[in-house]
């Protein structure tokens, strides 16, 4: 799960109000007050803009590690998520439906990522980090690490 206080700390440290944060993501102040207040969810990409222009790691940001940097040494691209997802089954040996089962989702769910039949949840990738141990940056090919950092 995101890391509101996280979310906020860091904005605050960095000297921007909701409304310059709001700015810098392309939104509106109410919809960026919605997500750092929990009211609404970030979606993927927006977690992914908000870590970028702080330089801070997926997982620090989703309270999965305290390593708050990343190195962004990856010419992966986030459309590239579900090859990432095959590559990670099969290296743990799962079928679909075994590994659909272990995060908690349906076989057909979870085969819709993997063919990139449907957008991917930033909830489902934190499934996938937390039961795999696999780096959000990682899966969203901000970095080469493939671990979380613990």
């Amino acid at each position: 799960m995101l890391d509101l206080k996280r979310i906020q700390d860091t904005r605050i440290d960095n000297d921007l109000s909701q409304k310059q944060m709001a700015e810098i993501l392309g939104i509106s102040k109410y919809v960026y007050n919605n997500f750092e207040s929990g009211r609404t969810k970030f979606s993927l990409e927006k977690i992914i803009e908000f870590a970028n222009y702080f330089s801070l790691s997926l997982d620090y940001l989703l309270n999965l590690s305290n390593h708050k940097s990343y190195h962004n040494y990856s010419n992966d691209n986030i459309k590239d998520i579900n090859k990432k997802l095959l590559k990670i089954r099969k290296q743990e040996n799962l079928s679909q439906e075994k590994f659909g089962n272990l995060l908690g989702i349906p076989q057909r769910t979870y085969a819709s990522y993997e063919k990139n039949e449907r957008p991917i949840p930033l909830e489902f990738l934190i499934k996938v980090a937390k039961a795999t141990n696999y780096s959000l940056d990682y899966l969203t090919g901000r970095t080469n690490n493939q671990y979380i950092k613990k």
